[in-house]
């Protein structure tokens, strides 16, 4: 069941793509990370239950995956003439992230334990959002 839950980042792409060219990709990307990061929080208390823990993985990754679209979208626009190499490197590194991530969340659960993992997951995020906020951005970014 757990793995359904994943399904949600199909919507959330979607979704994701749609409001970044609306609004512009800033916003997108700190709507996805506040919707990670609340999951990550709520996790980080609530692994006993089940259901919370479902839709929490499902928000988390929806989440996760708005970011990555608003992303995709900014490295993209870097040069118009060559979108493949720029979303292929932006790929590359992503891609070698989620490795180094899932190896090091995977051994910190036992390191440390499901709370200060969490802990550690949304020190992540709330980070990815500060710099998100103070970056400089085009004039669609915050607003």
């Amino acid at each position: 069941m757990y793995a359904f839950a994943g399904l949600l980042s199909i919507v959330a792409t979607r979704v994701a793509g749609a409001w970044t060219d609306r609004v512009g990709a800033r916003k997108v990307l700190l709507v996805g990370l506040v919707i990670a990061l609340t999951a990550t929080a709520t996790l980080g208390a609530c692994l006993s239950n089940a259901a919370v823990t479902l839709a929490c993985l499902g928000l988390f990754d929806a989440g996760l995956f708005a970011a990555q679209v608003a992303n995709q979208s900014t490295v993209v626009a870097i040069d118009p003439a060559a979108p493949a190499q720029f979303n292929s490197a932006y790929m590359l590194v992503y891609f070698i992230g989620g490795t180094l991530g899932t190896a090091f969340g995977a051994a910190a659960v036992g390191w440390f334990g499901w709370p200060a993992t969490t802990a550690i997951a949304a020190g992540a995020i709330a980070l990815a959002m500060i710099i998100t906020i103070t970056g400089r951005g085009n004039s669609r970014s915050l607003g």
